[in-house]
């Protein structure tokens, strides 16, 4: 299975990294994952939101393992933070998880998430060859 992705010439490069556009192959089915809060698989809740963003994004692998689905089958990811972390922080923790391969991807700041000490939501879609 081949999932294209690419930043068309016609809109200005991406400001991170991700890609614009990410295009699913005809015979791929979908996965759609709930927002993945930053607990461990224990269920331990870390306060820092660096911390639960790396588990955040490793219950997003974990979930798309046990489907037999890579990381690279991941075609959109939205990320929702309620802290502020230093871009560099950010960048380094996300492109260890994506590998040099970014699917189309959302990043935005909010007020609040579900319940007061969650910091970081990730949400993901995949596909898989069907």
């Amino acid at each position: 299975m081949t999932i294209i992705r690419k930043n068309p010439e016609t809109v200005a490069p991406p400001v991170g990294s991700y890609a614009h556009l990410t295009i699913l192959p005809r015979d791929a089915e979908l996965l759609v994952l709930s927002g993945q809060v930053g607990m461990d698989p224990s269920g331990n809740l870390p306060d820092e939101a660096e911390q639960q963003l790396r588990h955040a994004l490793q219950n997003v692998a974990l979930i798309l393992q046990s489907e037999g689905v890579s990381l690279d089958g991941i075609v959109k990811i939205n990320i929702w933070l309620t802290e502020k972390l230093e871009r560099t922080t950010f960048q380094a923790i996300w492109n260890e998880f994506h590998g040099g391969n970014p699917p189309s991807t959302t990043v935005a700041y909010v007020s609040a998430l579900a319940q007061p000490a969650l910091k970081v939501e990730v949400e993901a879609w995949a596909a898989r060859q069907a």
